[in-house]
């Protein structure tokens, strides 16, 4: 692999030496098939190394080139490569393909915003043996002579051939991805789908959108696409009887006077953020116009749900440890502000900083969710993971206290039995919302598995039902009141 890559970058460095253009592109080429007829790269860094090469020695023998339009085809690579030379910038579209794909897009993108050097370069080259077992296609590098391809004005349309025709294919997963080389030499690369969108695919073809220029390539998953009709039913059932139940728990929580006080403050707002992240849910998860969007609710209000719920611990620990059940002077305009501070300000703060840091982790190419790219996932999960040790741990503390009340002398049996029922219903709503999560860590992945999908389903669907049982049909004084 070394001397594959010494040799590319020494083709490119005789650029301007004695050798013509067009013998420095089959010099390239000839390397490139000395080195892919060993077998198929499983080595990400050989891999990475390759490619750059590859692109560095192209980008300096195009100039070179003799003709405005040189096509060139080996055993193992194809390129076309068009040269724009002249006084002024080019416009309009252009297209390149071959027998593998195709690339569409615009002699002012290949040109860039930069002043003019009085030409252009533009290239598709394919790989035909450079495959993973995971690959659909042909791996397709596209560059142009316009430095500055991170963030494209206009995104480049790739059309790729299927090297896998299957009768089923519609009922495949295929993803547009480009490699991502790592951060630094060692960690050599990966496929990625950031940037580039799935815009249409069938038997044959797939059609992809991208934002930036790179290696390119369609991944096609090893198991059938499981949002199936079922799920969806499933989902849309479940969601609307979660909806239905949180809705009866917020009317029930505002309108029933007697059972006013802040553990039904923070059951209120509990249902609040689970009404309005169920609601995103199950209008926007799939539909990615508008993804950064519906992720970035999701994250808020999901986190909310939880932020309220660790406020439900403190609470619990205040009475039963602390012996503290906010005194009167809490029960003023200050306690609701301070509920509200850790209940929304948390969350939104979490939000808007993932949000500054990795805009986009926001929407992947299936779900409008978070990205696992860069653990951004885990602006998620890392406060959820915190919120239920700590609720754990409260939980366990009050358990144990409990216990010591009961069984001394002289106990305060109603008012013991008031805070068996809260530690109770509480640890029951903290095991179905953490348990979902779980759940839903294998939801959201490319490899997630049917089970898992159904067990989180039907897991986001029970929990409005298990807080309208356990908050208002298992509680007397609601029925006393509505009575």
């Amino acid at each position: 692999m070394r001397n594959c890559c010494l040799a590319l970058n020494n083709s490119g460095d005789a650029a301007g030496g004695r050798l013509t253009g067009d013998g420095l592109l089959e010099n390239v080429f000839t390397q490139i098939d000395s080195f892919l007829s060993q077998g198929i790269l499983s080595n990400s860094r050989e891999v990475s190394r390759l490619l750059g090469a590859v692109e560095d020695a192209i980008k300096l023998i195009a100039p070179q080139l003799r003709d405005n339009h040189t096509t060139m085809e080996t055993d193992h690579t194809e390129a076309e490569i068009t040269v724009r030379r002249g006084q002024t910038p080019p416009i309009g579209p252009i297209s390149l393909a071959n027998d593998n794909a195709r690339l569409d897009t615009s002699w002012e993108t290949a040109t860039g915003n930069g002043m003019y050097p009085g030409r252009v370069e533009y290239s598709n080259h394919s790989f035909k043996h450079i495959n993973s077992l995971n690959t659909n296609s042909k791996v397709v590098t596209a560059f142009v002579s316009n430095p500055a391809t991170e963030h494209l004005t206009q995104p480049v349309i790739l059309t790729f051939r299927h090297l896998q025709v299957r009768a089923e294919s519609s009922e495949m997963n295929y993803t547009c991805v480009f490699w991502s080389e790592g951060r630094v030499h060692e960690e050599g690369g990966a496929w990625s789908s950031r940037g580039c969108t799935k815009v249409t695919s069938n038997a044959t073809h797939t059609v992809c959108s991208c934002s930036h220029l790179s290696s390119f390539a369609v991944l096609m998953a090893l198991y059938p696409v499981q949002d199936t009709f079922e799920l969806r039913l499933l989902t849309w059932l479940g969601l609307s009887v979660s909806v239905v139940c949180l809705l009866l728990c917020i009317l029930t929580f505002w309108l029933c006077r007697s059972i006013q006080g802040t553990r039904t403050t923070i059951h209120l707002h509990l249902c609040v953020c689970l009404f309005i992240a169920d609601l995103v849910f199950l209008s926007g998860i799939s539909h990615t116009q508008r993804c950064r969007f519906v992720a970035g609710l999701l994250h808020l209000f999901f986190l909310g749900s939880f932020s309220w719920m660790l406020l439900e611990g403190v609470q619990l620990y205040l009475m039963v440890v602390l012996l503290f059940d906010f005194p009167s002077y809490c029960k003023s305009l200050y306690l609701p502000l301070y509920l509200h501070a850790v209940g929304y300000g948390l969350p939104l703060t979490i939000v808007i900083i993932s949000a500054v840091t990795y805009p986009d982790g926001y929407g992947t190419t299936q779900h409008c969710w978070l990205s696992l790219e860069r653990g951004f996932i885990w602006s998620f999960f890392g406060p959820v993971c915190t919120i239920i040790f700590l609720n754990a741990f409260i939980f366990i503390i009050t358990v144990w206290r409990l216990a010591q009340k009961f069984s001394s002398l002289n106990p305060d049996l109603s008012n013991l039995h008031k805070i068996k029922v809260f530690t109770v219903t509480a640890v029951a709503q903290l095991c179905v919302l953490g348990t979902m999560w779980i759940f839903g860590v294998f939801q959201f992945q490319e490899e997630g598995t049917v089970v898992m999908t159904y067990l989180f389903t039907i897991l986001n669907s029970l929990q409005g039902a298990l807080l309208f049982i356990m908050h208002c049909l298992l509680n007397k004084t609601v029925w006393n009141q509505l009575v």
